[in-house]
């Protein structure tokens, strides 16, 4: 059995990768499995709101109150992106 001795920002770029491949089957799984209504009809956009109210109950959702903390969310969620 070998050893390879590996940093700690290799390890932590590898968890984050992960984790993005792990959200990224999620959502694949997610629309494979659940019925999405024609986009844009009337039933999609009742379905995409319900949606997203879930999600922001789930305390996914950003609260930006200025121009200030909007540039910030954006370059954080842009180097997320990279």
């Amino acid at each position: 059995m070998q050893t390879i001795t590996v940093s700690s920002k290799i390890i932590d770029q590898i968890i984050t990768r992960l984790d993005k491949l792990t959200n990224e089957v999620k959502v694949i799984k997610t629309r494979l499995f659940e019925e999405e209504p024609p986009y844009g009809s009337d039933e999609w956009w009742e379905w995409s709101d319900k949606k997203a109210l879930k999600s922001i109950k789930e305390g996914k959702g950003s609260v930006i109150h200025n121009k200030k903390e909007l540039e910030k969310w954006a370059a954080k969620t842009l180097l997320k992106l990279e």
